[in-house]
């Protein structure tokens, strides 16, 4: 084990203090902060920073003191790409805070095939990694410890949402007295969002088509027309379904097609609750209505009704065209009867 040969030539230089006390909890490798929001403006260079920290190392869960540490942390490196790091082994408020240690690994920035990327610019690299064992003779005790800082840099902004996980996929930790240590790891995300817009229409009774334009950094998936309800003179709804990371979606509504007076009649439910402000913001013009939601993490149902549907086929409207049609078709056939023949 490459932790353990570190520890022995630790040891050689060392004497152990032992303080002695019951497990109450395990350390945990933490990647900081848990969740990072990129866009959805343009994301492309801009950068991230994330800290790679140890916490719970007490005299309860660790009684002879941490002498070696060892942790790998990787990235998708098709969406972003280190710009720098810092190493905070051993210095102030680092693992093995102003302890003398040697490295099996030395803390870098490395590529697949376990190469160390030397000098920037640290492209295609894949993970961070350190092993290193404190020869100072003193065991470490310690709590939100930084073992390394490192910025990254977005490289690729795809629609609507992108997902890198930051993982820690290798852990390993050895007390004072060569013995390991059982610990548990906090991953990270980073979460890239992008504005696309998507067009569905909505067949109206085959009478005619109307088009719902939806802008958002989430991703949207439509049902067949839209699930579109006509409530005849109560207005009509529409709705779709969305996968989103705290996000939002902007939707465009031709007044032709469906309106509410005042605007604020609209409904807008998510998940079968009335939303509303801030969460929800409703404007028009002469040609539409649009409308902004704000939304919580996860996979909703969303439906919007209004008060008012494509008022020339209403139930009311039909029944007085069919009625003027009528008089229109009798009126002719009066007029044609009446009509004397050329011979």
């Amino acid at each position: 084990m490459l932790l353990i040969s570190i520890l022995t030539l630790a040891m050689f230089a060392s004497a152990s203090t032992i303080k002695k006390a019951s497990a109450l909890s395990i350390p945990t490798f933490v990647v900081e902060p848990s969740k990072t929001i990129m866009g959805p403006s343009s994301a492309i260079n801009q950068t991230f920073m994330v800290s790679l920290k140890l916490d719970n190392v007490t005299t309860a869960n660790v009684p002879p003191g941490l002498a070696g540490v060892e942790v790998h942390l990787t990235w998708n490196n098709s969406l972003i790409e280190p710009v720098s790091f810092v190493s905070e082994v051993a210095l102030t408020g680092g693992v093995f805070d102003g302890m003398t240690v040697i490295y099996g690994i030395n803390p870098g920035l490395y590529y697949d095939n376990g190469t160390k990327a030397n000098a920037p610019p640290y492209t295609n690299t894949t993970h961070y990694e350190v092993a290193g064992a404190s020869t100072s003779g003193t065991p470490w005790w310690g709590d939100d410890a930084k073992i390394a800082e490192i910025t990254f840099k977005v490289i690729q902004q795809p629609q609507p949402v992108a997902i890198c996980p930051l993982n820690i996929d290798f852990t390993d930790l050895a007390d004072y007295n060569t013995n390991p240590v059982t610990a548990a790891s906090q991953n990270a995300t980073l979460v890239i969002l992008t504005t696309s817009t998507t067009s569905e229409t909505i067949n109206f009774q085959g009478i005619g088509n109307y088009t719902i334009t939806i802008a958002s950094d989430s991703n949207i998936t439509a049902p067949q027309n839209m699930n579109f309800q006509n409530y005849t003179n109560d207005g009509a709804s529409f709705g779709f379904n969305v996968t989103t990371y705290d996000g939002f979606c902007n939707v465009t509504v031709p007044n032709n097609f469906m309106w509410s007076i005042p605007t604020d009649n609209w409904t807008v439910t998510v998940d079968g609750s009335s939303v509303t402000t801030p969460n929800l913001a409703i404007t028009s013009d002469a040609s539409n209505t649009y409308v902004w939601i704000n939304f919580t993490s996860g996979t909703h149902s969303v439906m919007f009704t209004s008060t008012n549907v494509v008022p020339e086929f209403t139930a009311t409207n039909l029944t007085l065209l069919l009625l003027a049609s009528t008089l229109i078709v009798a009126a002719t056939a009066t007029s044609l009867r009446k009509r004397k023949p050329h011979y």
